[in-house]
């Protein structure tokens, strides 16, 4: 564990005062949304998992509430009920976010700033402008050579369109993201382990060699007459869908070795984000896919960091990196502190399109962001 760094507190006072000059001068509107929000939401978009993280209260009335633990869904929901919810938007926030951490022996309260852009058709732009405004961002706390790590699901996500995979694949690659060597897994073709691997695999392999039909009418009657409840409202039709699903994916059904060598090679490009375009160019030509879409704007969003004054020998670009949350739509990345990369992510973000429309909005919205830590990058944070 890193200790924490001693810092003068007048240090950390005159760096949010220039962060907080920085958005202004950038035009972002500070928000503050309430503290207390409905649990539901987070639960709905996060699943029941966060339930264990999340400080809860209840009110008289029985409707659950919780400490924020973002600001991304709040200050979401608060530009859906403004006024300038049909048009580009733009904003900042700064304050306390509460999420429980059992490895820590302190209140599980942080400081967090961030920017949220919202409407901006010209993703790529967005994109390169969130991590250049990050960037300056933490340059206000002296961090002015740090580490920037890039990710793209999308781009994965079409060589996955491009080889016309049949489900349930493409879900399957998709949820593999956000979990360390999950795409590597997953097109393993071997299941996923469990604490009783011999009776589970020998079970999906038998519903493997079991015509569909009668395998998924045994399992939804297995289910029925072992009175299983729903597990996060799925019907036992439901339940069968997603073992017979497991069944193929564990014999390699539907994925045959072209596709999975592209696709292997694909999930592996890491490196200095120019050469990644490249292999991902060459794997491409190679297997006669037409990504070039993805490829274009990859190089666009490139360039423009470059405009920005990004420095890309200090970037590096995964192909595996992306987020747990179905929301996020592609672009990600994260900043660190080489000094103190124990202590995590000092920023964190990436396009989320599909948030505000989860959330209410008629259609999707482009949709953009960032997550500053506060306490990591004034020392205040240990690992």
């Amino acid at each position: 564990m890193i200790p924490p760094v001693e810092k003068d507190p007048a240090d950390k006072d005159r760096a949010i005062a220039a962060l907080l000059s920085l958005f202004a001068e950038r035009g972002l509107a500070r928000v503050d949304p309430p503290i207390l929000q409905p649990a539901s939401v987070f639960l709905d978009l996060s699943g029941e998992d966060i339930r264990r993280r999340l400080y809860l209260v209840q009110e008289p009335s029985g409707r659950e509430l919780c400490l924020r633990p973002d600001y991304t869904i709040p200050v979401s929901l608060d530009h859906l009920s403004g006024p300038s919810a049909d048009k580009p938007a733009g904003y900042s926030y700064l304050g306390p976010v509460f999420r429980y951490r059992p490895q820590q022996a302190s209140p599980g309260e942080f400081v967090q700033a961030g920017i949220e852009l919202y409407g901006i058709e010209d993703r790529d732009h967005a994109d390169a402008e969130i991590v250049a405004l990050s960037l300056d961002a933490v340059s206000r706390f002296g961090l002015t050579a740090p580490e920037v790590r890039l990710g793209d699901p999308s781009l994965f996500m079409a060589f996955v369109r491009a080889l016309e995979l049949p489900e349930p694949w493409p879900r399957r690659l998709s949820a593999a993201f956000g979990r360390p060597g999950g795409l590597a897994e997953a097109l393993s073709g071997k299941p996923v382990a469990s604490t009783d691997d011999d009776r589970r695999n020998a079970f999906l392999a038998g519903l493997a060699r079991t015509d569909p039909g009668a395998a998924r009418a045994a399992v939804e009657e297995m289910v029925a007459v072992a009175g299983i409840a729903p597990i996060g409202g799925r019907s036992p039709q439901e339940i069968a869908e997603r073992l017979l699903e497991q069944a193929e994916l564990a014999g390699g059904g539907g994925l045959d070795e072209r596709a999975r060598d592209v696709l292997t090679r694909a999930a592996a490009v890491r490196g200095e984000p120019e050469n990644a375009l490249k292999a991902f160019t060459a794997i491409a030509e190679e297997g006669g896919l037409d990504v070039n879409e993805e490829l274009v704007g990859l190089a666009r969003r490139l360039l423009t960091m470059v405009e920005r004054g990004v420095p890309l020998e200090r970037v590096t670009f995964s192909a595996d990196f992306g987020r747990r949350l179905d929301y996020y739509t592609g672009f990600v990345f994260e900043v660190y502190d080489p000094a103190r990369r124990d202590v995590g992510q000092v920023v964190g973000g990436g396009r989320y399109d599909k948030l505000l429309s989860r959330l209410g909005a008629p259609a999707e919205i482009p949709a953009v962001g960032c997550a500053i830590w506060v306490d990591r990058l004034t020392g205040e944070a240990s690992s």
